[in-house]
């Protein structure tokens, strides 16, 4: 099963095994992709099963009664153990502690090294790092070289005494025994020896030829064993897990976004690793980037059977498109970065990556700018919409072109959202929640501005959309689009349809988001306030002076907004007369449609 970014196994202890049901044996496998974790499941499954055979096997052979009495306390006496592993308990607690350390063998985690090894470990260290730095000759820190000698010496006599302290342990250890005593380890020098010349502190270079070694970046590294300093902090995956519980409780566990910067957090855990959260660098950051360099732009090029690492190196070629800029900014990294800042405050720690600069690749495409479309072209979407048959079609474009609102706020109107406000002019609002399907659900708004009202064009009330939408009560505009699992995708994919039938092909740039930049144009040509124009598209007021009196569009300016001048050379004498009833009961049918 799955909690957050971490899975977990789970198996129930057979009933034969004790007589009893027992809790489930639950042990966390860590962050990992869902591949990977149902490898580890299978491998963990046959081990429990192992296991229980195993405990079966043992009470067999100590010898039970029929009332699950064992005779072991009669073959072993008085000084029987007291974990005989055969009450319900021992058996649980036995399996659990098993497979515990089974999925530590099978992740492959390090063992922490003894404490009588950590001065060793260290100076051992220290000697390799005074090595590197001598091979660099003349790029090497020159600190370090000119004090070689007596940073070896110290780090040989860390050796020294850790070699020791585990002889001293190991003499008083046989002496208890009655064990002849072992041999003391050789010193560290005849140690370093009998390596062989490989293992020794290259001499520095006086050659004008030897070109210095180029140190390795740090992002070039495998970022997931790289040694970082100790913390008390919890891990990514960690203040992952809780970052998207509490975005779950805002906005749904089913909500796509949210499943979308999970997979991509995770997708970080496996690239780059699970580490404290006040140890990732920038370079952590950048390896990241590194590796999506490949990473496929599409979903249906990433194979669900292969690792991220497989799926990347398959794309070396870059075959396959790769990521454009923007979803590498602020979808990957993004997601990355909004994870590391939730719980600042709470674990209290740093931003480790807060004013860093990462260097994208050439191959991410920056985003294409918004290009307006021209009257010819509205005219044909217009014309091609209608021609449709269908409401969302032939009337979906026109409220972008004459209210500057966007697709998925448009596509969840209801009824009972427009409304007259002032006398002659109509306007539509949404509070942010809705009811579909028995459940209340949040309208897809990108900001808290985006809930203020909007004016209706009195076009619209000319042609009796205003008064058909009224008519509607709580029921939505839209109910085709509004049976399907993701209204506004859908909307999207059949608008982007909608301007292809049309003829709009412009890469990219002429898409349904340049009506709403159209009609702010439109506004603007109509000498409409600058902060009039922001309330209508639902922009957020920025400028101090304008977050002072109502943050709504006053009557006078709601009555200028209603009679903006229609965009010339555009027809739109397709709308008259429409039967709105026809339309909104079209159904979409599969297959191809009959002329």
């Amino acid at each position: 099963m799955r909690s957050g970014s971490v899975y977990i196994f789970q198996i129930r202890v057979p009933k034969d095994l004790c007589g009893h049901e027992l809790p489930l044996v639950r042990v966390s496998l860590g962050a990992l992709t869902a591949r990977q974790a149902r490898i580890r499941a299978d491998i963990m499954a046959a081990h429990a099963r192992l296991f229980f055979e195993g405990v079966r096997t043992r009470k067999l052979a100590n010898g039970q009664d029929e009332d699950g009495a064992s005779s072991r306390s009669e073959a072993y006496g008085p000084g029987a153990p007291q974990f005989t592993g055969e009450t319900p308990l021992e058996v649980l607690a036995e399996a659990r502690g098993y497979l515990k350390a089974m999925a530590s063998v099978i992740s492959g985690e390090a063992p922490t090294s003894p404490p009588h090894q950590e001065a060793a470990l260290e100076g051992l260290r220290g000697l390799v790092g005074i090595a590197r730095e001598v091979a660099k000759a003349p790029a090497g820190n020159p600190i370090i070289m000119e004090n070689a000698d007596l940073l070896k010496a110290r780090y040989v006599a860390k050796v020294q005494g850790a070699d020791r302290a585990m002889a001293t342990a190991t003499t008083t250890t046989v002496g208890t025994s009655g064990e002849a005593p072992k041999a003391a380890p050789p010193a560290p020098e005849s140690r370093i020896d009998a390596l062989g010349p490989a293992a020794q502190p290259p001499a520095p270079s006086h050659s004008p030829k030897a070109a210095p070694r180029q140190p390795v970046p740090a992002f070039e590294l495998d970022r997931r064993t790289v040694a970082r300093p100790a913390s008390s902090k919890p891990l990514f995956s960690t203040i992952a897990a809780e970052y998207f519980e509490a975005r779950a409780v805002k906005s749904g566990e089913d909500n796509p976004d949210i499943k979308t910067a999970r997979y991509r957090c995770d997708l970080f855990v496996e690239l780059v690793g699970d580490h404290p959260v006040d140890t990732y660098t920038s370079a952590d950051l950048q390896a990241y980037v590194k590796f999506l360099k490949y990473w496929p732009a599409k979903e249906k090029d990433r194979p669900r059977d292969l690792s991220a690492r497989e799926i990347i190196a398959m794309n070396q070629d870059l075959s396959r498109k790769p990521l454009a800029r923007k979803s590498l900014r602020e979808g990957y990294v993004g997601a990355v970065k909004a994870v590391i800042r939730s719980r600042m405050a709470v674990y209290d720690y740093s931003n480790p990556f807060a004013g860093v600069t990462i260097s994208y690749p050439d191959t991410a495409t920056p985003s294409q700018a918004r290009e307006p479309l021209s009257a010819l072209q509205l005219s044909k979407i217009f014309a091609a919409g209608v021609g449709r048959g269908f409401l969302d079609e032939a009337m979906l474009p026109l409220l972008g072109h004459l209210t500057g609102r966007r697709l998925g706020l448009l596509v969840h109107l209801t009824g009972a959202d427009i409304r007259e406000k002032y006398e002659g002019v109509w306007v539509a609002q949404t509070n942010g929640i809705i009811k579909v399907n028995k459940t209340w659900q949040r309208v897809p708004i990108k900001t808290q501005a985006s809930t203020t009202f909007f004016v209706l064009h009195d076009f619209l009330r000319e042609i009796g959309f205003v008064e058909w939408a009224t008519s509607q009560g709580d029921g939505f505009l839209f109910p085709e689009l509004m049976r399907l699992a993701d209204p506004s995708k859908s909307a999207s994919s059949y608008m982007a349809r909608l301007f292809k039938r049309a003829g709009i092909t412009g890469k990219h740039k002429e898409v349904f988001h340049s009506l709403r930049g159209g009609y702010i144009e439109m506004m603007r040509d109509s000498k409409v306030d600058a902060r009039d124009r922001k309330l209508q598209a639902g922009h957020t007021l920025s400028d101090e002076h304008d977050l002072y009196g109502f943050r709504a569009i006053s009557e006078s300016r709601a009555r200028e907004m209603a009679h903006v001048r229609l965009m010339e050379r555009v027809d739109y004498s397709m709308f008259k007369g429409l039967d709105f009833d026809k339309l909104a009961s079209a159904k979409r049918t599969s297959g191809r449609k009959k002329k």
